[in-house]
């Protein structure tokens, strides 16, 4: 038996009728009828194979002893595609599409997108193992083989689809905007206070005055002297509402944020846009891996089962 096209296989089963080697053609002859050289029992039903035909013919052995009368019949069987069709084509085929829902969820979600890439390959290969089990073991490749092989190939593809995804990701993920030191601003806030004057004074955004607290250290900030702290204006002389500790400063007053450079060689806030900036343009490239992924697997895959089906499969 050959099971190259396994489960689309042909098989042709014969059986010899002959007698024993005591009697020759001189004594005995098996011959057909001319009519009906065979009758077949329509009741008779084969789980998983159908009788498509028979044949009748002679097998008469020739021996140095004489000649032997034998008749043959051969039996052409189909294998039925049923049985395979629901209990490994069309599963194979949904562990498959199962496997691009990845290609919906956001790729942020690693563990879900893993969990049913993974899922999918073994159960994959579960199903594979379960329809070699009826078979002899053969050395050559058959056409589940070829097929469940490729479905393989589908489902660990888009599992590597999000390897890729997660490459495009991964390396802005973990740039993150460094925080701002919240010590420094939380002592900057404890020292810098804006004391409201009894007299109504006029607030501009440019060249306002604007009273502040002036701190024990001289300056706005740490007494420690924190690098990272502005050093305090130089008050200057005012002829109006003079008090022993308040100092008029003609400029408005930094906002804490401000008086924190950031380490990184720029300010905190444009040091966070620009991260911001990078990590959407990687997320955009992401999605639209995943965008091309929701089109391309699902064409592959119906031009393989075009293709499958046409070389294999028959009325």
């Amino acid at each position: 038996m050959n099971f190259q096209s396994y489960p689309h296989d042909t098989q042709q089963c014969a059986m010899k009728i002959e007698v024993v080697i005591s009697h020759t053609t001189d004594d005995l002859i098996f011959v057909w009828d001319p009519l009906v050289p065979l009758v077949v029992d329509d009741t008779i039903e084969l789980p998983q194979l159908d009788l498509v035909s028979n044949s009748t013919g002679d097998c008469t052995q020739v021996y140095s002893t004489g000649n032997f009368t034998c008749l043959e019949v051969e039996f052409t069987f189909k294998r039925r595609l049923g049985y395979y069709l629901f209990h490994t084509y069309i599963p194979t085929c949904l562990i498959v599409i199962m496997s691009w829902i990845s290609f919906w969820i956001k790729p942020e979600a690693v563990p879900a997108r893993v969990t049913l890439g993974v899922t999918s390959l073994l159960t994959l290969s579960t199903q594979h193992a379960n329809s070699q089990k009826s078979l002899p073991p053969v050395s050559y490749i058959k056409a589940m083989d070829m097929f469940m092989s490729s479905c393989t190939v589908f489902v660990f593809l888009s599992l590597m689809e999000y390897a890729v995804v997660n490459i495009i990701l991964g390396d802005m993920v973990d740039q993150k905007a460094p925080p701002p030191d919240e010590n420094i601003i939380r002592r900057v806030t404890r020292k810098l206070t804006v004391r409201r004057p009894g007299t109504p004074t006029t607030r501009r955004r440019n060249g306002g005055d604007v009273t502040l607290q002036e701190a024990e250290n001289g300056g706005f900030g740490d007494p420690d002297g924190d690098p990272r702290i502005l050093p305090a204006p130089q008050p200057i002389p005012h002829a109006h509402h003079q008090h022993p500790h308040h100092a008029h400063v003609s400029a408005a007053a930094p906002s804490p944020i401000g008086l924190c450079p950031s380490k990184y060689g720029g300010s905190t806030p444009n040091l966070a846009r620009s991260l911001a900036a990078d990590m959407k343009k990687a997320r955009e490239k992401a999605i639209l891996v995943d965008r091309f992924s929701r089109v391309i697997f699902p064409l592959s895959f119906t031009i393989l089962n075009l293709l499958y089906w046409a070389v294999y499969f028959e009325w």
